[in-house]
């Protein structure tokens, strides 16, 4: 006959809970790393480190560059731009490096590319002819069903995808844009229903958007004083704007996968650097030191691809066991 009783079965058992519960978070903390591009090692190359910039690993090493690397929602994708092909052409590789894919083929410019929450598309802007401008394109992230999601005079840029897949963020000069500056614009995910959320805010020349994970924020850069590109945040509608950065010519803001934290790229110590800050602009700190004469740039957050079970199906998670029965 067990002997123990439910009361001091269940003393026994919190403490085991509360720390797996630690060791998970732990765990959690340790599998994020940050996908990004440097040029330290001679050329243009991807890279991933840990959250307080340790444990470098080189994931490219091609003679011509690879950048602006963007991990997929699963974490075990990343979407980059490369000219290994001879042609500046859009790439997905595993997020070890390995197995690199060519997605397009035209031969033209593509900018940064960005994932649909799903997995399942890529959008991305690029410079094509006939129309000499630069367009946002969507794309499967097999290299098939590309589409045309932008048709303006003025140049679209830098698609950021929200994170419910409804809609992209994304720059651009039309409609509004004081003295020619760029503006954050959101449109739905089939190029329709643009609207600006920067243009009455007084800023000039905003760039870089991207969302906060539950989407009701988005980060981006813009130019302060005229003097600095600053990171600042603002909800999902244009309201509520706020600036996390000063005198730190920063970019490329990107929402840590649980909204904590930003990564971003800045020259406040002088080099180009990744910097990790608390979402409320605090405790910035330097990532990457990078060797003198060198750069770091192009942050993305690697979520967790390692928590499944070993046939890597199901997600492991730990709960409360709720015993029934006699004691």
């Amino acid at each position: 006959m067990n002997s123990v009783s439910p009361i001091l079965r269940r003393c026994l058992f919190l403490p085991i809970l509360a720390l797996m519960v630690a060791s998970d978070s732990a765990a959690q903390e340790l599998d994020l790393r940050i996908v990004f591009s440097s040029n330290r090692g001679g050329n243009w190359d991807i890279y991933s480190m840990d959250m307080h910039g340790n444990n470098l690993l080189q994931l490219s090493d091609d003679p011509v560059s690879d950048e602006y690397p963007a991990c997929s929602p699963d974490g075990r994708r990343i979407a980059f731009n490369s000219n290994r092909g001879l042609t500046p052409e859009l790439y997905v590789m595993n997020s070890n490096g390995k197995n690199a894919i060519r997605l397009t083929h035209d031969s033209f410019q593509k900018g940064r590319p960005s994932w649909s929450p799903d997995g399942k598309r890529i959008v991305f802007a690029s410079f094509r002819l006939p129309a000499a401008n630069w367009e946002i394109y969507a794309i499967g992230a097999d290299g098939e069903n590309e589409i045309n999601l932008t048709q303006h005079k003025e140049p679209d840029l830098s698609p950021s995808w929200s994170p419910d897949g409804n809609e992209i963020a994304f720059v651009s000069m039309f409609d509004g844009g004081a003295f020619g500056s760029h503006h954050i614009f959101v449109m739905n995910a089939n190029g329709k229903g643009r609207r600006n959320l920067t243009g009455d805010t007084g800023l000039v020349n905003s760039f870089d958007p991207t969302w906060s994970p539950d989407g009701r924020k988005i980060a981006f850069r813009s130019l302060f004083n005229l003097e600095s590109y600053e990171i600042y945040v603002m909800n999902a509608e244009g309201k509520e704007l706020e600036r996390l950065t000063e005198e730190s010519n920063s970019s490329m803001p990107a929402f840590s996968p649980d909204g904590s934290k930003i990564a971003f790229v800045s020259m406040r110590e002088g080099g180009t650097d990744i910097y990790l800050m608390d979402a409320n602009g605090m405790n910035a700190v330097n990532l990457t030191r990078s060797p003198p004469g060198t750069a770091s740039t192009s942050p993305s957050w690697l979520p967790r691809a390692l928590a499944v079970n070993p046939k890597g199906k199901l997600p492991i998670s730990w709960g409360v066991l709720k015993r029934t029965g006699h004691p």
